[in-house]
């Protein structure tokens, strides 16, 4: 199974490190988290929420990393504050490369990147727990499972 199958295939990611190693090269690494421990009842307001558990990175989850030798943009947005896109096109569930969305929308608003120059790009998002980040780069990632774990995502896998 290819790399971005096995992200796919996590029931949750959590964006654990962000860098730069180089002048406008991009790193990210992704670990796998699940569902774990007993069941609880958790208050929220003036609501509870029966049957919740803890969603936890484990020795059985796996880490990825992903790494663009250059970007044209990335942004990370807080989970809590993303707005549902009904008009964004795209491939993938939790790794994500879009054909239409509102990103492209900015970057042809907001930049010189287009067709033409410095010619096809494409917008990659990654959903993960707390993050949503966003990517425009020319090139794809490179991809690395950095931790194995034991597969066990939402497709079964």
């Amino acid at each position: 199974m290819n790399v971005i199958k096995q992200i796919d295939s996590c029931d949750c990611l959590f964006l654990v490190d962000i860098s730069e190693p180089e002048a406008n090269s991009l790193r990210l690494v992704l670990e796998e988290a699940r569902a774990s421990g007993p069941e609880q009842t958790l208050q929220v307001g003036d609501g509870t929420l029966e049957g919740v558990r803890r969603i936890e990175h484990g020795e059985e989850c796996r880490v990825f990393e992903l790494y663009w030798a250059s970007y044209i943009a990335y942004s990370v947005l807080n989970e809590s504050f993303v707005k549902r896109e009904d008009n964004a096109e795209f491939e993938g569930r939790l790794f994500r490369c879009y054909s239409r969305s509102a990103y492209l929308d900015y970057l042809r608003l907001t930049s010189t990147a287009n067709e033409q120059w410095p010619g096809p790009f494409k917008h990659y998002g990654l959903g993960c727990s707390d993050h949503i980040v966003d990517i425009a780069s020319l090139s794809e990632p490179e991809i690395k499972l950095l931790k194995p774990g034991r597969p066990f995502g939402v497709n079964g896998i």
